[in-house]
């Protein structure tokens, strides 16, 4: 994609190998491997996306996670050899050792500018696996399965879909999943997504199954 800039926080091995291989899928690239100094560069200069090997961050990755999303207006994209470890902020999470295609797919996708859905008072990252409150720096993390759940009821935009239909394209033709293992799952998503669950306005029972009301107003601050 051309005119598209990357910046890459890592190692300077790492930086410089993934530096090259995304020039030569048609990207700018700037490397770092300091924090301080990516957010310096990302005032400065701009990017598109950033890339960050979460092995450069140090003890209080998580805490660094934060500030940078907070710092650097791009979606982030983040590397890891702890795929299961809470990354707050990551719009993308690739498992180590990474595969430059995957890659460059991944930032073509973020510099296109798609947009992580508001759901609630939280950004529903698909690809994290979870939902982040960018003005509180808090992510909440979500199993594949609740992923794949409140992806499903968000593409519907605001019908209500049947318990029949989720379960199918949830959980397909599996026998053994009935009607309970949605009712779980629903209600683990309540606890994750509503101000009050036992009142719940964004992911609402509708007679014979669910929907989701995304901008929910008393769910929005």
């Amino acid at each position: 994609m051309s005119g598209t800039r990357v910046l890459i926080l890592a190692e300077p091995a790492l930086g410089a190998a993934l530096a090259e291989a995304l020039r030569s899928h048609g990207f700018g690239t700037e490397t770092t491997a300091a924090a301080d100094a990516a957010m310096a560069l990302a005032a400065g200069i701009g990017f598109d996306v950033l890339v960050v090997d979460r092995s450069v961050l140090g003890r209080r990755a998580s805490a660094v996670l934060t500030q940078l999303c907070k710092t650097v207006e791009a979606p982030l994209c983040l590397l890891t050899d702890r795929p299961g470890v809470a990354n707050p902020g990551a719009a993308a999470v690739l498992a180590k050792p990474v595969r430059v295609p995957a890659l460059a797919a991944i930032v073509r996708d973020l510099a296109a500018g798609r947009r992580n859905p508001r759901i609630g008072r939280f950004e529903f990252r698909t690809a994290a696996r979870g939902l982040f409150d960018r003005e509180r720096g808090r992510e909440v993390r979500l199993t594949e399965t609740e992923t794949a759940l409140l992806d499903r009821l968000h593409k519907a935009k605001g019908r209500a879909l049947a318990r029949e239909d989720l379960l199918r394209a949830v959980w397909g033709y599996n026998a053994n999943v009935t009607t309970r293992t949605l009712e779980t799952h629903v209600y683990r998503l309540r606890q994750k997504l509503e101000r009050d669950p036992a009142r719940a306005r964004v992911l609402q029972t509708v007679p014979g199954g669910y929907r989701l009301v995304p901008r929910a107003k008393d769910q929005l601050r």
